[in-house]
This record gives C-alpha cells, structure tokens and sequence, in this order.
C-alpha cells in the first residue's frame, strides 16, 4: 500500500483537497443542480480520491503522532456521525465531505496496524497449554473469588441496567419500525430545528422605564442544544483553565498562592443553590447590570440557555484549571530548554512543545467538564431551561405517570453514547502518542520568572477579577445561608445576619430527615465501594489474565463517563423488570417502593472510580515481593492480603473512601431522579431541588445552609487527605 516509502507521496494537506472535491460536488450535484442521487456521487468522489491517495503512499504517521491531525481526526468522527444521524443539509454536511478522507485513511491505517499486530502475534505463536499455566500461575481461591465477585457485581449493577435500557429505547408502537424512537429524536423538530441557526442571542426590553438587554440564547432542539452547550462550556472552560494554569505555573507574583487556592472555590460542589446565586449576578439587578446601567444606561439580564452556558462555565473550568496546572508542573525543563536552544520562543514553544507536553492533563479534564455539562441538571433546573437532554429525562421521573417512555430510554442511550464515545476518543487520542519526558536526576527546578509590571498589570486587573468572579457563587452562597444577602435581589445588609438558617438544619426534623438519609446511604455505599474496590484493585494488580483483567479495570473505571441520569434510567428499568411487584419496584408506588436500597447501589457503583483508583494506587506501590516472601514462609492468601498488604495501603484505603462519600454527597442526577419516586428516602439534593422548584424563595435560605454544610464535608475532607493521611486531594479528574 506505499506506506513503507521513505518519502511518502501524499500528506494530510491532499486529504482535505480530496475533501473538497467532495463537497464541491455536493454543491454543485445536490444544491445547484439538484441532481438525483448527487450526493451519492459526492461522497464517492471523495472517498475515492482518499483510497487512492492511500494506496499510492499516504504519510499515515502524521494522522497517528501530530497533535492538530489526530484531534481533527477525533472530531471528525464525531462530526461526521451526527451530522450523518441528523439528517442535515446544506453547508455542515459539505464540511461533513470535507473530513470524509481522513475518516477513511484512519480507518485503513488503523486496520493495517491491527493486521500486521496479527502477523506478528502468529509469528511468535505461544502454545494454548502454556499461556493458560502463565495465567493460572497466580490464581489461588482469594484472587479468583474476588475476580468472580467483582466481575459479577458489576455485569449485574453496571452492564445488566445498561443493556436493558438499551432494549427499552428499541421498543416501538406495533407497525413502526424498531429504530422509530432514535428516528424522532434525531428528526423530530423538537429535538432538532435547523431554521433557528438564524435566530439572533439576545432582544431588547424596557421595564420600568430601564432598557435591559435579555441574553437567552437561540433554541435549535433538546437534542441540538445539549450539544451546543456542552461544546461552549467545555471549549470555554478549557481555555480559561489553560491560561489561568499556566500563569500560575510559570510566573512568580505577589499573591500567586492566594489565587491558586482561590481558583479552585468554585469545585466546592453546592447543587442548586451556586446556580441560583449566578442567576442573581446575571439578572436586572445584579452587579452586571449595575455596572451597564452606570456606563451604558441599559441592565443585562442572562437566562434560560444562555444562563445555564455560563453557570456551567463558572461551575467547571477549575476541574481543566488542576488538571492543567499538574500537567505544567510536571513538564521536564529540560525539554522546552532545548527547544529554546533550537530556536523556539514565545508563543511557538508553547505551542509545540508546552501544551502537547501538558496535553493529557488537560484532554482528561475537558472531556470530563463535556460529560458533566451534558449530564448537568442543577443549572437547566434553575434557569428553568426545559430544551435540554437532561431536563427531558429527569422530567420523566417526575411525571404524574410515573412510567419512563421508551423514547425517554433512547434518549439516555444518546447521551450515553455521547459521553462514553468522546471519552474513549480521547483516551485513545492520548494513548496514540508518547508523552515519556527525560528528567536529569532528582526533582527539578520549576520553571517559572517573576513577572514584569505589565504582566502583574495583566494579573491583578484582568485574571484575579475573574477568578474573583467565577468564586462568587460559593461566597453567595454562604451569604445566603446566614442571611447577609436577601434571596430576592443582590444586595448585602450585614445587620440581617444570622445562623438560624443553618441551625434549623439540625432542630427542625422534616429538614434533618434529608441530612441523616444523605450521611447514612453515604457511608453504607462508601462501604460497599471500598469492598469492591479491594477485591478489583487487588485482582486487577497482582493478575495478567487477556480480556478478563482489562475488562474488569475497564468496567471499574467506565463509571466516571457514564451520566447519572443514564444510570437512574438504567436502574429504574432494570429494578421495574427483575424486582416487579416487590419493594424493589420503582413503579410500585410512593409508599411500597424502598428508594434507599437502590440509591445505595446506585451510589456505590457510580462513584466507584474514585475509590477505586485510590485504593489501585495503594496497590501499586506495595511490591509483590512482600506477599511473596510471606507466602513462601507458609503464610496463606487471605492472610497475607488481609493481614500484611492492606495495612500498609490503610491510608490509601481511607483516601479513597473520603473522597468517594464527598462526592456520594453531593450527586444530583440519581438523587434528584429516583429520590422523585420516594420523597421521604430522598436525600439533601432532592430537597434543595425541590424547594426551588416550589417556588418557595424563603426556604431557598435553608438550601443554602445545606450548600454550606456540603462545603464542610469537602473542607474536612481535604484536611484528612492532605493534613492528616499526607496525600493529594483528588478533585474531580485531577
């Protein structure tokens, strides 16, 4: 196929002029002439000239080891998948053309790469007999009992609710076809409305003799939307998180600590409330438009889609912000110092050599901002946005029919597909390229410079005032909770202050009911998770079983892409069809179902990778030769990993079950969902949606005192961490 050439014939620049040829046949065949079957012609012309390209020498390794072709690479799969499933004409599906020949030549390499690793496998072909005694070299009764226990927990917790959501979202009314419901949401105008593309972001309204200037965004389908804002939120949060890590990592300033510290305010997880505190900054009297009104003589008001964009913004940069900062921080000077020799400087060696350095860092929390974005439903709940994906499906929980509709489980498995695709794509997407950086001995010296008046112009005026910004909601919040400022309007009245809101939380029975349910299902699926996670993390680490042990990690870690409304879905199905007319019922009725026994279930196995990866870790660092040695002087299995390895991994074990009842705590989506179907086994979250749902803008002061209360738990939790167990605090994907 040419590929072996030296110097190939073809580069990833003759791709998109194959491209082009496509899509200006489509323009031509399709829009101007409106030629029968043109498009078919189209695309053929331009997979065509690709195959042929491939054939005669294409250059695969720059689709395989370039940054800015393997990322295009990325999106045009996905690009072109929607594009394809949505039916859409006109320009998106010429670009659709555009990317067809990378998508092809991908395809090719990738399939040659898998033949030759074939070939290659058959030449140093191991007997049967021999790889089966390797695997069975370490098997005794411990390790396959936890092999089978954790394996079959998850198939039945994890894969099973999936599969049969799945099969929900393919049941149709009689005489339609089986894919009818996937069919409605990627046509049904509901779901996707091409006219709106234009359709402006913002009107103008005058109220009370004030012009206010209302962003709220265009409508373009629950489907369309979801997507657009989760591609804003995250192509925003990264930018912001890439350029507040790297100031923070390279330049040395007056109040550099104070900053990093502050940037990260916005990671204290307060449901509900932080988002109804930035719908008071965004609105008619707010600070925004305090400031318009002063300059412009007009207030801003930001609301519905619009709103919901830019709490979510403000909510997820810091998960990129850590994961960026770590990256930068662990980049080898070495490295940059030799590009610099070579001639590199400025804004080149930062793009060239800083940020492919820093690239899984910051690819990892960009795709987990995208997943949480998607999933998001404090925000669409708020700001009272019903056009979105997740508002659709937590609205089915909470409909008077309480049945979940097939089209409602096709719509999950759509959001599934989302998050778990663009999940693996970038997994893979690093995967594909060696990050191995050559230190010099020892630790390093960070480099960084102090900054000269300009930049600490830069900083002070410009990135400290954002960050400030993007903190407010957590400072509102605490603001709210001791009554400082009113739940109405924005404004700070320090003679209002009070604790009564926050003691209420504890003397008044109806509201502690929600805090006990919430610590008790907790630690009761801490418990469960810390278990699991023993028995994968200990199996997964001592043993190399082919597709059993990767699969098992695998299935282990999936969780974390995995949205809560899919799992809430997943277990009403799931619960619904195997535990029918018992109390494990979701459609048993209100006083008959046990919400709490599926909540804890729900909680331990979506949580799990936190725990899990911590409790992995532990794992890791105790050498195998310790167990080795303890078994060759008679100890047997269990009393060696009971007795002498989890012991020494006590620390990691506790880290991970701290981080793991933090982030237990404070879910939405599962608790919000089938906490619906039994209000009185609900948890905290489900009342702070409920009393804002209900309107009633009183009880919202005692949301916020559990938003309070929320954030002790995860300031406790960073001093056992760091303080007391001496480790890193793991933040969300950091």
């Amino acid at each position: 196929m040419g590929q072996d050439s030296v110097e190939p014939r073809y580069k990833p620049r003759h791709l998109f002029l194959a491209g082009l040829a496509g899509a200006l046949a489509y323009y031509l065949l399709v829009e101007l002439l409106k030629v029968p079957h043109g498009e078919w012609i189209a695309w053929a012309t331009a997979i065509i000239l690709a195959a042929a390209m491939y054939a005669k020498g294409f250059d695969s390794n720059r689709l395989k080891y370039s940054m800015s072709m393997s990322f295009i690479v990325m999106i045009a799969y996905l690009y072109d998948t929607l594009i394809i499933l949505l039916r859409i004409p006109g320009l998106a599906r010429a670009v659709a053309l555009l990317l067809a020949p990378v998508i092809l030549v991908h395809i090719a390499t990738y399939t040659a790469s898998l033949r030759r690793t074939r070939v290659e496998e058959a030449r140093v072909k191991v007997p049967l007999g021999k790889r089966i005694r390797t695997s069975m070299f370490k098997l005794d009764t411990i390790i396959i009992a936890f092999l089978v226990v954790g394996g079959v927990i998850l198939l039945v917790f994890l894969v099973t609710p999936v599969l049969i959501m799945l099969w929900n979202a393919f049941i149709t009314p009689p005489g339609t076809p089986f894919y009818e419901n996937f069919v409605r949401i990627f046509t049904g105008r509901s779901y996707v409305k091409l006219q709106s593309f234009g359709d402006t972001l913002w009107s103008w309204q005058v109220r009370g003799g004030t012009r206010v200037l209302v962003i709220d965004g265009v409508d373009h389908g629950v489907l369309l939307n979801s997507l657009i804002n989760s591609v804003i939120v995250t192509s925003a949060a990264t930018l912001l998180g890439i350029i507040v890590a790297f100031v923070l990592a390279r330049y040395d300033f007056p109040g550099r600590t104070f900053i990093r510290l502050f940037a990260i305010v916005p990671l204290f997880v307060t449901p509900f409330i932080n988002s109804y505190v930035i719908k008071l900054l965004f609105s008619a009297t707010g600070p925004i438009s305090w400031i318009t009104l002063h300059l412009f003589n007009y207030a801003v008001e930001i609301k519905d889609l619009a709103g919901v964009t830019i709490a979510q913004i403000m909510a997820f940069y810091p998960i990129v912000y850590l994961n960026a900062y770590s990256a930068f921080m662990n980049i080898d000077p070495s490295m940059e110092e030799q590009a610099e020799n070579l001639g590199s400087r400025g804004l080149r060696l930062f793009t060239t050599v800083t940020l492919p350095l820093a690239l899984p860092g910051i690819a990892a929390g960009s795709i987990i901002v995208f997943i949480f974005s998607l999933e998001d439903l404090g925000a669409p709940i708020v700001f009272q946005e019903r056009r979105l994906m997740s508002y659709q499906i937590y609205s089915s929980f909470t409909s008077e029919t309480g049945i979940v509709s097939p089209e409602i489980a096709a719509l999950g498995f759509v959001m599934l597909f989302l998050a778990v695709v663009s999940f693996l794509a970038i997994r893979n997407y690093i995967s594909m390229r060696s990050y191995a950086m050559i230190s010099r001995g020892g630790r390093w010296h960070k480099r960084e410079r102090r900054l000269g008046w300009k930049g600490l112009l830069a900083v002070y005026l410009v990135l400290l005032p954002l960050i400030f910004w993007t903190a407010l909601p957590q400072i509102g919040v605490i603001l709210l909770a001791f009554n400082i400022m009113p739940p109405t309007q924005f404004s700070l009245n320090l003679h209002n202050a009070s604790a009564k809101y926050f003691l209420e939380l504890f003397t008044n029975p109806n509201i502690f009911m929600y805090i006990r349910n919430t610590i008790t299902y907790a630690l009761t699926a801490v418990v469960i998770a810390v278990t699991l996670s023993i028995m994968i993390g200990y199996a997964v680490s001592r043993t190399r079983i082919k597709f059993i042990t990767p699969t098992l990690d695998a299935l282990a870690t999936i969780p974390i892409a995995i949205p809560g409304l899919v799992v809430a879905l997943g277990y009403f199905y799931f619960f619904a069809d195997f535990f029918a007319n018992t109390p494990l019922d979701p459609t048993a009725g209100p006083t008959i179902f046990q919400a709490w026994v599926v909540l804890i279930i729900a909680y331990s196995i979506r949580k799990l990778p936190f725990v899990v990866r911590s409790v992995y870790a532990g794992f890791q660092q105790v050498h195998e030769g310790l167990e080795e040695a303890a078994l060759n002087l008679g100890a047997t299995r269990r009393k060696t990993v009971f007795g002498i390895v989890l012991p020494l991994i006590l620390s990691y074990i506790i880290s991970g079950a701290v981080i793991g009842f933090i982030y237990i705590s404070t879910e939405v989506s599962t608790s919000v969902t089938i906490g619906a179907l039994r209000p009185d086994q609900a948890p905290m979250t489900f009342y702070m949606k409920n009393i804002y749902i209900g309107g009633q803008l009183a009880g919202i002061q005692y949301v916020a005192a559990m938003g309070v209360l929320l954030i002790l738990f995860q300031l406790l939790a960073i001093l056992i961490v760091i303080l007391g167990l001496k480790q890193s605090y793991a933040f969300i994907g950091a």
